[in-house]
């Protein structure tokens, strides 16, 4: 390019978000920072949330050899969410025109970016988007017209007072096979063949709030954050046990935030994350173990331990003491260090299974890339 405008690439993915990288050639007018004779590379976040990078630019030759570059996780900046007004040049760098010139591969300049988080504790945690959110499928959610399932959640039970006593009974939900085929499938089986509503569906131990927040989301309703951050255990045993794997991790993802691992529930937090296969949850202890083990060791008996636990401490200790390398971890070997989030978001974006433990993940994974590699 012979212009001052900027050319842009294609957006492309890493840590969770889409970027774009921008290059332009500095104005002869322009004398600032960056003067004339110089080309600006510019890294912009396309996504809608900010995140916190250590980032840096190398410029390669058709060899793949690196010619120029600016140091590799050198440069640290927030970005901003798109379409927010950021134009500030600390996240930009500029190379001597006359050097890339040299480096063109048949007319095309060749940067590679390299990123990290800058504070990897601050993963962001991976949900799958809800497989539900349709306006038509919405629209049937309790629509008794055209259900064909019904479901009675909770038990008969008598309320005593002082001058009376109160039935309550358990509370009505309709639904539609077809739905809860494709969403639930353990859920629908509990009808058998039939497909009317002349037999109610016996479910007794969930609470009636909780089955309806689940219900919403096999019919794409969005579960407030509050609804959700208010019964997420609840919801992540509900799931677990009916196989709706996306709402476990959204709600296994809530929960993991307030819980706060202390001395004092750090192993019933782990027992309860290998009985429900909670890897985030249990990612989260292991995390704050190595960070506590003295104290720890002090306080807390490992007696009954899950097994694979030294795996877990060593992969937390891993992670732990990683300084550089690239977080996105694109190589095979990587994958033992790779934290649970980015794990499950690599597995969502080949089409696998996300709801698993850190060990199926890294299984699966490794399994596909060998057969792309085949």
């Amino acid at each position: 390019s012979t212009t001052s405008g900027w050319v842009e690439s294609p957006e492309f993915s890493c840590l969770g978000c889409q970027w774009s990288l921008r290059l332009r050639i500095s104005a002869a007018e322009e004398q600032g920072a960056f003067g004339g004779g110089w080309v600006i590379i510019d890294l912009k976040n396309q996504s809608d949330k900010n995140i916190t990078i250590n980032f840096g630019y190398c410029v390669k030759d058709g060899n793949a050899c690196e010619k120029e570059h600016s140091g590799f996780h050198e440069l640290t900046y927030t970005f901003r969410p798109r379409g927010a007004s950021d134009n500030n040049d600390a996240r930009r760098t500029r190379y001597a025109r006359s050097k890339l010139l040299k480096h063109l591969v048949k007319g095309t300049l060749i940067v590679e970016v390299r990123m990290k988080l800058a504070n990897p504790s601050e993963t962001p945690s991976f949900v799958p988007e809800n497989p539900s959110a349709c306006k038509i499928i919405q629209s049937m959610f309790m629509d008794e017209k055209t259900a064909d399932v019904l479901f009675e959640v909770g038990m008969s039970t008598e309320i005593k007072n002082e001058s009376k006593k109160t039935k309550v009974s358990p509370t009505t939900f309709y639904a539609h096979r077809l739905i809860l085929q494709q969403c639930a499938g353990q859920l629908a089986e509990l009808g058998g063949s039939r497909g009317d509503c002349s037999t109610p569906i016996q479910i007794l131990d969930i609470k009636p709030d909780v089955f309806r927040l689940l219900l919403c989301y096999l019919y794409g309703k969005p579960i407030t954050d509050d609804d959700m951050r208010s019964n997420a255990k609840d919801l992540i045993d509900a799931a677990d046990k009916y196989g709706i794997s996306n709402l476990k991790l959204e709600a296994e993802a809530c929960f993991v935030k307030p819980v706060g691992n202390t001395v004092d529930n750090v192993m019933e937090n782990l027992l309860y994350a290998d009985a429900k296969n909670c890897a985030l949850l249990k990612e989260s202890v292991m995390d704050f173990i190595v960070e506590n083990k003295l104290e720890v060791l002090q306080k807390v008996s490992m007696k009954d331990a899950p097994g694979g636990l030294l795996a877990d401490m060593l992969a937390a200790m891993a992670r732990g003491e990683e300084k550089a390398g690239d977080e996105d971890g694109a190589n095979v070997d990587e994958y033992c260090t790779i934290r649970i989030s980015d794990l499950r978001r690599k597995a969502h974006e080949k089409g696998l299974e996300v709801d698993g433990s850190i060990e199926t993940l890294i299984a699966i994974l490794k399994e596909s890339c060998l057969e792309v590699q085949s």
